[in-house]
């Protein structure tokens, strides 16, 4: 029973993650011989506010020229 978790910066549409949870279960099914309905995928979605890479948060990192 995989369960996978996705953590990404907030923005992506519902068909977007529609087709990432398709190829993640597809991936599982055939590589990891899993069960298509014991697949199960949380998107955890970060705002830009509450994720920094290299000491300068995401938000702040858009502003700048």
């Amino acid at each position: 029973m995989p369960h996978v978790h996705v953590p990404w910066l907030e923005g992506r549409t519902p068909e977007q993650k529609r087709k990432v949870a398709e190829g993640i279960t597809k991936v599982l099914e055939e590589a990891g011989n899993a069960k298509r309905e014991a697949v199960h995928i949380a998107f955890i979605e970060i705002p830009s506010t509450n994720f920094a890479d290299a000491g300068v948060l995401l938000a702040d990192r858009k502003k700048a020229p």
